[in-house]
């Protein structure tokens, strides 16, 4: 019969080199998460709201989704000046009713 292998005693040392490195690939991954989490600097606008547009549809959309029927009535959308620009931003019928002309509202920055 043959001989089993015995597998010599593990040191100290190697526990811990193998715990130092895997410590190290830890850190590396959560400071790439934390880092691919945080915003993006300059990616929104601040602009006045110059004028409001309602744009109503012919027919009343319903759709269907995971907070139940939604009606649809038309298009919502506010032109903001934001840096000497104008921009026409889609909004929902609860924004457009907050809003006033005059007044800011922060939105994306669109892709240029």
């Amino acid at each position: 019969m043959n001989q089993p292998y015995i597998v010599p005693s593990t040191v100290r040392r190697d526990l811990l080199i193998g715990l130092a490195v895997g410590l190290a690939i830890m850190v590396i991954i959560v400071f790439g998460v934390m880092k691919m989490a945080g915003g993006i600097a300059g990616s929104t606008l601040n602009g006045k709201i110059v004028a409001k547009h309602f744009t109503p549809f012919e027919e009343t959309q319903v759709t269907f989704g995971k907070g139940g029927v939604h009606q649809q009535d038309g298009n919502y959308v506010l032109e903001c000046e934001a840096k000497g620009r104008l921009y026409l931003v889609a909004v929902d019928k609860e924004t457009y009713n907050a809003t006033k002309v005059g007044g800011c509202y922060l939105f994306p920055r669109p892709k240029e």
